[in-house]
């Protein structure tokens, strides 16, 4: 008797073998008949879910920012906007599983799929995160910028893609000027936000020792 199995396992599933595919052999080169295989599943059922390949690649990506939504609220713990925000920003900076699979996009220059739906994940989950830090911090008198709350968010997305530059130049960046990146994006966005200087550091060791 064949089992009847529930509409949100049946996409976990289609998720789990999409991503190992992609991983392996490529997004290019992986076809919708290579996952629904890998899946055990029927090409109809692919198309019940998702219209095409780049649906559920912008799936995998909606689901990868919702489960950071959820790690972040798990970790803020109702603190102040600027331990909120240094939260915020250590869950950008850590690994992720889905780590690999962004770099594999990158290998292939898939750019213009992935910036796609990162502004749609910019517009959906992360910009109303930040959104509600910078509201606080600008309440709580902690935070203090010379413009807008939207030209600070784009001012600070700015900084955060100098900090991690995408395609050929990620992969010429060693570890050592990987850091010399980051310090001073953490230094510029002090900066931005009107917060002293070391700030973020001084949270950071504090949220890491906390296991927060």
């Amino acid at each position: 008797m064949r089992t009847r199995k529930e509409p949100e396992q049946r996409k976990q599933e289609i998720f789990a073998a999409a991503v190992q595919l992609f991983m392996e052999k490529g997004y290019a080169a992986t076809t919708v008949a290579d996952i629904t295989k890998a899946a055990g599943v029927a090409k109809g059922t692919f198309f019940y879910y998702f219209a095409t390949k780049d649906v559920l690649l912008e799936a995998i990506g909606r689901r990868w920012a919702e489960a950071f939504a959820r790690r972040y609220e798990e970790a803020e713990k109702g603190t102040d906007a600027v331990e909120r925000f240094c939260v915020f920003l250590r869950l950008f900076e850590s690994d992720d599983p889905m780590d690999p699979l962004f770099d594999q996009l990158i290998r292939e220059h898939q750019y213009q799929i992935m910036d796609s739906i990162w502004q749609k994940m910019l517009a959906e989950i992360f910009e109303p995160l930040l959104r509600g830090i910078l509201m606080q911090g600008q309440a709580e008198g902690s935070m203090h910028f010379a413009g807008s709350i939207d030209s600070t968010m784009h001012y600070f997305w700015c900084i955060f893609d100098a900090m991690y530059p995408m395609g050929d130049a990620m992969q010429h960046i060693g570890e050592a000027q990987m850091e010399v990146h980051l310090s001073v994006g953490h230094r510029l966005i002090e900066t931005l936000l009107g917060l002293s200087s070391g700030t973020l550091e001084a949270l950071e060791h504090t949220c890491a020792s906390q296991g927060c």
